[in-house]
């Protein structure tokens, strides 16, 4: 149970840098907008918008995950 509630907390992680990443590349696509050097932008802030979107649901669901575990964990001690 251990190992499991590990990978699920590096999963949170690995989720977590994804939206970090993803956030750093709408600040980027924003200032090129800025500039005029990007075309299409609308196409790519919804495509941006939904991984987003995607990525901060599976955190939701990983954590909810992570804590029942823990609470199995806890509840196994006892």
């Amino acid at each position: 149970m251990d190992d499991a509630l590990a990978v699920v907390g590096q999963w949170v992680g690995l989720v977590k840098a994804a939206k970090f990443a993803m956030a750093e590349i709408s600040r980027d696509c924003e200032e090129r907008v800025a500039n005029g050097t990007v075309t299409m932008e609308d196409d790519f802030r919804e495509a941006v918008d939904s991984i987003f979107e995607a990525l901060s649901s599976l955190q939701v669901q990983l954590e909810e995950q992570a804590t029942a575990m823990e609470q199995e964990l806890e509840d196994e001690e006892e």
